[in-house]
């Protein structure tokens, strides 16, 4: 159910220009005022967050006899005399990657022209002939703007300083076009303009969370470009710092009380984007939209290539209402002459009662999932155990699973441990959010949904001795490794937490590394360190003999706790650290 937002969320320009991301000079007057009009009556947000749209579409394929795919890397588009007959894709759910082939007699390509074009099709022979004017096509229109996203949790809700939930817009001045040249003044924490959002407002949702964007010019990334997602060095990290703190500055000036607000901050780049979206230079946007590009042939949805479709922005327009409407273009092209009319007849008409519709068995990766027990572990932390309909083939401890918790939500918990068919997961109930409520009020024999295994989180086959740093339910995914772990008398574990009633290791029956160190940061204790488990690395490290060079670090817990166990790492001089945000 979308809830409407604020009158402060209607844009003029300069505001809509960062909706397909040009300053005035280079937009396109039919974008700009597609993008107007669209604001004109208010704006719109799901409630329950954006994952939500997602969920919903979801459901409707499930129901419909079909299945959402994830964790899937598609590398090509199969054709077979000249027509495109299927997908191969490498597939990353399991604790070793696996190649596999769909096929089908349509395929929809959402992940962009340029990605389709150039990379998932042959570039040569029949299909490349074929394809080359709209290959040529894009390399006139050139790359896309992306931007620096910086990710705010916040302690408080932002109402308390006057925030309503609408966007906010913030320039230094009047320079719009300069504002595009601005890159370095942004790298040097002193940005031209910022974006501020609210999310959390909006969807109804907690914790509160805001976000700040500020577009940029991808090329200031790329010397980071190889290095590993998470481990780009010491370099790229102060530089994200020194960006947020910038934007963060510039934020405050329209909001003041903000900074103080701040819980956790969390940096993306160019980098990012382009590693989760798969845009090339991190443009997210597609293909910019100045007016070359409306004076060129439209790029979708129809392509030359028989049974392939182009859907999103690049079919359609830039932005949300662009990509939705590229959708429907595809939908329409697919479904044959009749097709849009097709679909302005379904949405007329009332949908099917929940208990009329046939029920078709989940798909592959999800299991229907029973709750055998649930024990209280420590006055905010559950553990639950599961009972799922058949047994799980091949996972990864460090791996995590998705839990249906009501409506359309979902939530992801790290596997704490899988033998067979029994699941069990630790769940926190410190947010008070739709998975608390969840394991707060569910009863043994209580049946849902889990999607597992997911994620790429698992020891390395190093060799190497291993320093294990958790917070929380944060050691619930080295629960699962300690119990598979070979050499664990050799390894160590820093476990934090606030007072000795939180302490998960004494009242949970597994494994644990030789040597286990309990962090109190809010009570003495004797046996325990009296700290973070941040400080006890630097603290500690003689007396544990850490080597920094000899020594695999694996961290979770708290996004917090993650970031500042980086940062001291890092300066420590240890390089070897493995964590996975989700």
């Amino acid at each position: 159910m979308p809830t409407s937002a604020p009158p402060s969320s209607r844009p003029s320009w300069p505001a809509s220009g960062g909706d397909y991301g040009l300053p005035p000079s280079q937009s396109a007057f039919a974008v700009h005022a597609l993008i107007v009009s669209h604001y004109l009556e208010g704006a719109w947000f799901p409630r329950g967050g954006s994952a939500r749209i997602a969920r919903t579409f979801e459901k409707g394929i499930e129901q419909a006899g079909g299945a959402v795919r994830v964790a899937q890397e598609v590398t090509e588009i199969l054709t077979e005399n000249g027509k495109a007959v299927g997908v191969r894709v490498m597939d990353h759910r399991g604790a070793q990657v696996r190649e596999r082939v769909y096929r089908a007699p349509v395929i929809v390509s959402a992940i962009g022209a340029c990605n389709t074009f150039n990379r998932l099709l042959p570039t040569f022979g029949e299909i490349g002939r074929r394809t080359w004017p709209v290959r040529r096509s894009l390399e006139h229109l050139g790359t896309g703007t992306s931007a620096v996203t910086v990710f705010l949790r916040l302690r408080d809700d932002p109402r308390s300083i006057g925030i309503d939930g609408g966007n906010i817009w913030v320039n230094r001045d009047l320079d719009h076009e300069g504002a595009q040249r601005c890159s370095d003044s942004l790298l040097e924490g002193h940005p031209h303009d910022v974006f501020v959002s609210f999310p959390s407002l909006k969807s109804g949702e907690s914790p509160h969370t805001a976000e700040l964007i500020s577009f940029c010019d991808a090329r200031a990334f790329r010397q980071w470009a190889e290095q590993p997602r998470e481990n780009r060095g010491p370099e790229y990290f102060a530089l994200k710092e020194r960006i947020a703190q910038g934007m963060l500055e510039l934020a405050e000036s329209a909001a003041p009380g903000l900074t103080e607000l701040v819980d956790y901050v969390e940096t993306s780049t160019p980098l990012t984007y382009e590693h989760y979206t798969a845009h090339p230079a991190g443009a997210f946007y597609g293909p910019p939209a100045t007016p070359l590009r409306f004076r060129s042939r439209p790029l979708g949805p129809r392509t030359a290539v028989p049974g392939l479709f182009l859907s999103g922005q690049d079919a359609g327009s830039a932005g949300i209402m662009g990509a939705m409407m590229g959708g429907v273009a595809a939908a329409c092209q697919v479904l044959g002459p009749r097709g849009y009319p097709t679909i302005a007849s379904a949405l007329r008409e009332r949908p099917e009662a929940p208990e009329s519709r046939a029920v078709h068995p989940l798909p592959e990766g999800k299991h229907l999932a029973t709750l055998v027990s649930k024990r209280r572990l420590t006055p905010s932390v559950w553990e639950a155990e599961l009972q799922l309909d058949g047994r799980i083939g091949s996972w990864a401890p460090g791996q995590f699973a998705r839990l249906h918790v009501g409506d359309d939500a979902w939530r992801d918990y790290s596997i704490a441990g899988l033998e067979e068919d029994r699941l069990r997961l630790l769940i926190s109930t410190r947010t008070g959010g739709r998975g608390s409520r969840f394991i707060e009020n569910a009863d043994t024999g209580a049946q849902t949904v889990v999607e597992l295994p997911l994620g790429g989180f698992g020891l390395a086959d190093s060799g190497r001795r291993r320093l294990f740093i958790a917070t929380g339910t944060g050691i619930a995914p080295m629960l699962a490794m300690f119990a598979q772990a070979a050499g664990l008398e050799r390894d160590i574990l820093l476990f934090g937490c606030r007072h000795r009633e939180e302490d998960l290791t004494t009242r949970i029956s597994s494994p644990l590394p030789g040597t286990v160190v309990r962090c109190l940061s809010r009570q003495e204790a004797p046996g325990a360190f009296h700290g973070r488990v941040t400080q006890a690395v630097t603290a500690l490290a003689h007396d544990l003999r850490l080597d920094p060079d000899g020594t695999d670090v694996y961290l979770c817990g708290s996004a917090a706790m993650v970031a500042d166990a980086r940062d001291v790492l890092e300066r420590e001089g240890y390089t070897s650290v493995l964590t996975e945000p989700y």
